[in-house]
């Protein structure tokens, strides 16, 4: 295998040669996942057939380990059954959340992805907090974030909002996909052989854009809603598409509540400012509030320190500081499941020995 071979239209580099070469399975061969439609798996051979997952993979413990969009996976083929799905080959990079409602566990939502193109919609969608939000979740894999505005043409000036997110040192792109405006520059940031994702909340225009960078109507749009004029969201599955220009794209749908998963000291690096604050406090077991000689208190009187900034960092400090607790009590239900699961293994091998002895 070698950077020619067909998969490299896929993303095939030579590290996953490497890769492959640690991993591989006898009589398999690898695939990347290109679509989930939840109940089954397209997979890129690269010709694109359907694929089923092995019985191991199907009732895996852990749920993130079964494979996503972008994936790189083995497959077995046979002549009269479909192909199946073997194992997941080790990530590159993931993009992750905790699932939805009070469980706590993770939820891999696409796999394999280079740069995210985070979309807010300049209607009534922009929100610096949910941004954020995104921001700390690709940080975790070095996945590089581009900030889009789309439908600029909804206010005035376009600059009054790309100035508010200055101090996040990020790409900001400006844009009207309806129109196509702003597409070349977003193009810039897409290498043939790379993965970008869209995120962003339901109706920010990832469906449109989709089909602007694919230059065909692959993805359903709807009218604007005259009642709060924006668009309505279609993405109903993930999808990866590859572009004219060689790059490669996954479209999802709307993400109407993403709930952190990751680690404090992660969400620290992302609030550096903040970080910073916290060590030119006088104490260090200080709590931020009304203790003596405390920098953020300090910075939050002087206005050198916005509120909301501070708040938004707080919320998501608890949210994580929850996670921890959570994770914590549920790997010691887990262990303690485990440990029982084995006495009660080595008491019916030690029955079955004593039975086997007195029957001799």
């Amino acid at each position: 295998m070698n950077y020619m071979n067909p998969l490299s239209a896929y993303g095939w580099t030579k590290e996953l040669d490497d890769l492959l070469a640690r991993h591989t399975i006898l009589g398999t061969q690898p695939a990347r996942v290109v679509a989930d439609f939840g109940t089954s798996l397209k997979v890129a051979l690269p010709k694109i057939v359907t694929a089923e997952l092995s019985g191991a993979l199907a009732h895996h413990t852990h749920r993130e380990q079964v494979p996503k969009v972008g994936d790189w996976v083995l497959v077995r083929l046979t002549d009269n059954s479909p192909p199946v799905i073997e194992a997941l080959l080790p990530r590159q990079s993931e993009i992750a959340r905790k699932v939805a409602g009070s469980k706590t566990l993770k939820q891999v939502i696409a796999a394999n992805v280079d740069v995210a193109f985070v979309l807010l919609a300049l209607d009534n969608d922009f929100s610096i907090d949910r941004l954020r939000r995104f921001l700390y979740q690709l940080s975790i894999n070095a996945i590089k974030p581009v900030i889009v505005l789309n439908k600029a043409d909804k206010v005035e000036n376009a600059e009054e909002y790309i100035s508010q997110l200055s101090s996040l040192e990020l790409p900001v792109i400006a844009m009207v996909a309806t129109k196509g405006t702003g597409m070349a520059e977003l193009l810039n940031f897409i290498a043939p052989g790379k993965t970008a994702v869209l995120l962003g909340s339901s109706g920010v225009g990832k469906s449109t854009l989709t089909n602007r960078l694919l230059e065909r109507d692959v993805q359903k749009t709807h009218a604007v809603r005259q009642s709060d004029d924006t668009g309505m969201h279609t993405t109903v599955h993930r999808e990866l598409f590859m572009l004219p220009g060689g790059g490669l794209l996954i479209d999802m749908p709307g993400i109407r509540e993403l709930q952190l998963w990751g680690t404090e000291e992660a969400l620290d690096e992302n609030f550096d400012d903040i970080a910073a604050l916290f060590r030119q406090c006088k104490y260090a077991s200080c709590q931020h509030k009304d203790d003596d000689g405390c920098a953020v208190q300090r910075a939050l009187k002087d206005g050198t320190l916005d509120p909301l900034h501070y708040a938004a960092y707080q919320k998501m400090k608890n949210e994580l500081s929850t996670l921890k607790q959570r994770s914590s009590s549920k790997l010691k239900r887990d262990n303690e499941r485990s440990k029982r699961t084995v006495k009660k293994q080595n008491r019916d091998l030690l029955k079955d020995f004593r039975n086997e002895a007195s029957s001799q």
